[in-house]
């Protein structure tokens, strides 16, 4: 019976117990209580009337302390981040964070659509927080863009003698022909032999009627076609001055070597194929065969410089050219075959290494670029975050073109004299997003 009182007792001294906190929880004690050490900070545009007991929301002109890795996380005092740990650090508010926010979604859904289409609010930060952060910022570039091309190359053949084939850029006649015969040295630039081609006779004179006849456009159109005939700048000039249009087609020796073969005589008639000379180094041919991808298939014309780089022989770079571009490889790969040549003396290089490519494509002109550690990838769509004339960040959005190098092609969104920001970038986005969302928390109308 004891036993029996005793546990009845119990039971009544715990529902007790569980009243008391139930009342204490929704009774007034409860706005007496501190309120959290850590608060979001806003600015004063968007922060509700502050109720007696509640955290008081950064004013304008207040500092607020927040931790570098969690932006969310703010206090209106030092310590400590209670999640990583770190030291909150110090940061200014901007005064027209909020208003910022409104403003940039007008404009993007207005009218007049500005150039640059802020993603986010605009803030601003202590300098300190910027060095502790390790912002850093790079200028916009506005120029032209050599488009290149890294792949990996193997070499297919060596030539142990570099040999290159001298023929006439025109057919015609033999008018002049170098003493120079098998085994003698040639210099670079030395005249070999000339061609006369009545095809290229014609050319001249309609040169010089479209010259005297005031047809500029057409006189510079037939320039190029001198020069594939084999005639080169002074000779043009010289049918500028008057000259009659019977001057022949001049060939040089394009490198110092020596005769390996000599082939004709003065009088011969020729085509525009048939070897006249060729001309060996002591140097080797190196053919390369490399591979590009479907997209930079347009980047490469034969007679595109390259250099290579072999893993035995780190300090030295080869130059050559592309002296073919072959036919797309199948419908798996989607690859294009690319043959280089490189004469070389160096006698290390054997069948079969493979080799880092680099070619030196076609020029991109007028191209707007930053680099490519700038760009942040959303499913939103990519954008980078502007440093402002006033100091203030804003990421902006962007549309992308192609990669060149460690630099990003932008095709709208900046306009060529910008600074972005390349290393700090996510942080300061996280922070404009986090306040352009307040805003529009705060902005949203209150239904009772």
């Amino acid at each position: 019976m004891n036993s029996m009182k005793i546990t009845a007792l119990c039971a009544l001294v715990a529902l007790a117990a569980y009243l008391a906190g139930v009342y204490d929880r929704s009774g007034t004690h409860s706005s007496e209580r501190p309120g959290p050490a850590v608060t979001l900070a806003t600015s004063a545009s968007m922060s509700p009337a502050p109720s007696a007991g509640s955290p008081s929301i950064l004013g304008d002109d207040e500092v607020s302390y927040v931790c570098p890795m969690h932006s969310h996380i703010v206090s209106d005092h030092e310590g400590e981040c209670p999640i990583c740990g770190m030291d909150l650090v110090k940061q200014a508010i901007s005064a027209g964070t909020a208003d910022s926010a409104r403003d940039d979604s007008a404009h993007e859904h207005g009218a007049q659509v500005a150039e640059h289409k802020p993603s986010g609010a605009a803030i601003r930060i202590d300098p300190a927080v910027r060095n502790n952060i390790g912002v850093r910022v790079e200028k916009v570039v506005r120029g032209d863009l050599r488009r290149q091309i890294r792949t990996v190359g193997k070499i297919s053949r060596i030539d142990p003698t570099a040999r290159r084939n001298i023929s006439p850029p025109t057919a015609g006649t033999v008018l002049t022909l170098s003493d120079k015969k098998e085994g003698d040295r040639v210099s670079s630039g030395e005249l070999l032999f000339s061609i006369g081609s009545d095809e290229l006779f014609a050319l001249e004179a309609e040169y010089q009627a479209a010259m005297s006849g005031g047809r500029r456009d057409e006189a510079l159109s037939l320039v190029s076609r001198l020069s594939e005939h084999g005639l080169d700048a002074s000779q043009i000039a010289q049918l500028q001055g008057g000259a009659e249009p019977r001057l022949p087609a001049q060939v040089y020796a394009p490198q110092d070597g020596f005769v390996f073969i000599r082939r004709g005589e003065v009088g011969m008639a020729v085509t525009d194929g048939m070897m006249i000379y060729s001309l060996g180094t002591n140097s080797r041919a190196i053919e390369v065969i490399a591979e590009i991808y479907e997209t930079q298939w347009g980047w490469v014309r034969d007679g595109q410089e390259a250099e290579m780089r072999v893993k035995s022989f780190p300090d030295n770079v080869f130059t050559g050219r592309i002296t073919r571009v072959e036919p797309p490889v199948g419908y798996t790969t989607r690859t294009l075959e690319v043959r280089l040549r490189f004469d070389t003396g160096e006698e290390g290089l054997t069948q079969g290494m493979f080799s880092e490519v680099q070619i030196k494509g076609e020029l991109l002109e007028d191209a707007v670029s930053v680099p490519a550690e700038a760009v942040i990838r959303t499913q939103a769509g990519p954008r980078v975050v502007l440093r402002r004339d006033d100091g203030s960040f804003v990421p902006v959005a962007v549309r992308l073109g192609e990669e060149i190098g460690d630099r990003m092609v932008v095709l709208s969104g900046l306009g060529g004299d910008e600074t972005v920001v390349v290393s700090g970038q996510f942080l300061l986005d996280s922070e404009s997003n986090r306040l352009a969302g307040l805003a529009r928390l705060g902005a949203a109308p209150h239904t009772h």
